[in-house]
């Protein structure tokens, strides 16, 4: 009940409102009027009483009687009603249509996205880059959508590749310049639920249906972490078969700081040396990152190079894996030096060796005159250095695998050693010495047989005309190596290495092959 009153109440305020301010002259005024004509009457000359009067009350509502309620207004709200329904119909229609072409504009987009970002992990710069990346992005990924009028399938494009995409877009026209994969997705057709509604409101007979497609540009954006400042120029510019990609070169010898005394820089100015990520270059830094064991900071997808040999400073920073007396650490879990390639030592190849050492005499000689185990007949250093820390690996040739993942590769075989047996000196006096006796001294680092191993990266310093300081890009390609003995003393203190395999993800934890969407 008193919901009702209180319900009653509002509509008469309501009304009586409206009646003050709706009717002419207004209520406000005929109010007042009407009080002051009953109290000032006049009396009836014969008698005692006043003129009769209308109550005040019964004034206002003929008032309201007769100038708003007596209008007829029925049907009125029947045709606001058809107004509202119309409208109604009309926003049903627009949100329900329009939530589907949201949908599949989100599906197609996604398409893109994830076609231009599979595409652009293949622009490596190497051979066959580009048909890689568009294969992926075609067929690696396979999208469906329900809400298409035609074909539940969202294909895309042949992919157009750009050596740069900015405001002016510029086409590669090669592998080795493809910087960015541009994806677009065939448009596909959403036919509107409330066509007819949709042509009635607009008026538009053309309604029924819109197209909806999508696009992306994406392009590799790699970076690698805790690697050393080194780098070395690429022996594939001179001439294809010396690629360090090619399981053919792993295991081969390779200089990659020329001594004094002969083989000059990669070019001019430059000793294969790269300023570190935060752009310092000086020589107490780039020793510092040298003898770290997990250099600060990434570098990303160009490199800033860093001019001068830095002798002694590089030399340091090397030998700190090999616990040399008074030197910096932590070393390796085994120091020994392994013989250099004989072209290597005659500079007959230049800076890449043939890849055949003397291991049966190396191996006499460091243990006791027992002949070369069966299993690292034709092995590399690298091999060799795990097998004598009785380290299991796998391998195929000298491409080397380690840990020995699970499953195997096919083609790979596992080589289990005995326990460990790393060389030690006859002669105490040579306990010291790396040439004779392979087991530090001193703690040996956390990365335990990974410390001889650099992180190197290969630019192409003919095409990109690497000369002195500047900044040039290395497209991901780095290669691990595997530091074959310790650094000379100056006129001869060159660098040594031996090529073990392509830095890749799968390889490496630290190379991290990132892509990123720029539309």
């Amino acid at each position: 009940m008193r919901g009702i009153a209180r319900g009653c109440f509002g509509f008469v305020t309501i009304v009586l409102i409206l009646a003050f301010f709706e009717t002419k002259p207004p209520l406000l005024w005929v109010v007042p009027q009407a009080i002051l004509a009953h109290h000032n009457a006049p009396l009836d000359r014969g008698y005692p009483r006043r003129q009769k009067v209308k109550h005040p009350l019964k004034l206002i509502l003929d008032k309201l009687f007769r100038l708003k309620l007596a209008r007829n207004d029925a049907g009125g709200v029947l045709a606001y009603g058809a107004v509202f329904a119309a409208l109604a119909a009309g926003a049903t229609a627009f949100s329900v249509d329009y939530g589907r072409i949201s949908v599949l504009r989100t599906q197609v987009q996604n398409r893109a996205d994830a076609g231009a970002m599979a595409g652009a992990a293949q622009l490596d710069g190497k051979d066959g880059a580009r048909a890689r990346a568009q294969n992926i992005a075609m067929n690696a990924i396979s999208e469906r959508t329900g809400i298409s009028a035609g074909s539940s399938d969202m294909s895309i494009f042949t992919p157009t590749f750009y050596a740069s995409y900015g405001a002016v877009p510029i086409a590669a026209v090669g592998d080795d310049d493809a910087k960015f994969i541009e994806v677009k997705v065939t448009p596909k057709q959403v036919n509107f639920m409330f066509a007819p509604i949709l042509r009635a409101i607009s008026g538009s007979a053309n309604s029924n249906s819109a197209l909806v497609g999508a696009r992306a540009v994406a392009g590799p954006n790699p970076f690698i972490c805790h690697a050393p400042p080194m780098m070395l120029c690429n022996p594939a510019e001179e001439d294809p078969a010396l690629d360090l990609d090619l399981a053919a070169n792993f295991g081969r010898q390779i200089v990659l700081k020329e001594p004094e005394s002969g083989g000059g820089p990669w070019t001019p100015g430059n000793f294969g040396l790269l300023s570190l990520p935060d752009g310092s270059s000086g020589a107490a830094d780039i020793e510092a990152a040298l003898a770290a064991t997990t250099p600060d900071d990434c570098y990303t997808l160009d490199v800033t190079t860093a001019p001068g040999s830095k002798t002694n400073k590089v030399k340091n920073g090397i030998n700190a894996r090999f616990d040399m007396p008074g030197g910096l650490i932590p070393p390796a879990p085994n120091v020994i030096n392994y013989p250099r390639a004989d072209d290597v030592i005659t500079e007959t190849a230049g800076r890449l060796g043939s890849g055949i050492w003397d291991i049966a005499t190396y191996w006499a000689a460091k243990h006791e005159g027992a002949a070369v185990p069966v299993v690292l007949l034709g092995a590399s250093r690298y091999q060799t250095y795990l097998y004598e820390q009785g380290l299991s690996y796998a391998h195929q040739g000298k491409e080397t695998i380690y840990p020995v993942p699970d499953p195997l590769p096919a083609g790979f075989e596992t080589v289990v050693p005995p326990p460990a047996d790393i060389p030690v000196a006859v002669d105490p006096a040579n306990s010291d010495d790396p040439n004779f006796d392979g087991v530090p001294v001193n703690v040996v680092a956390t990365n335990g047989e990974a410390r001889r191993l650099l992180k190197v990266a290969i630019l192409n310093c003919i095409s990109d005309g690497v000369n002195g300081k500047g900044t040039y890009p290395t497209t991901g390609n780095y290669v691990d190596i595997f530091v074959t003995e310790t650094v000379q003393d100056p006129p001869n203190a060159a660098i040594y290495g031996e090529i073990v395999r392509p830095v890749t993800t799968i390889s490496s934890p630290d190379f991290h092959a990132n892509v990123r969407l720029v539309r």
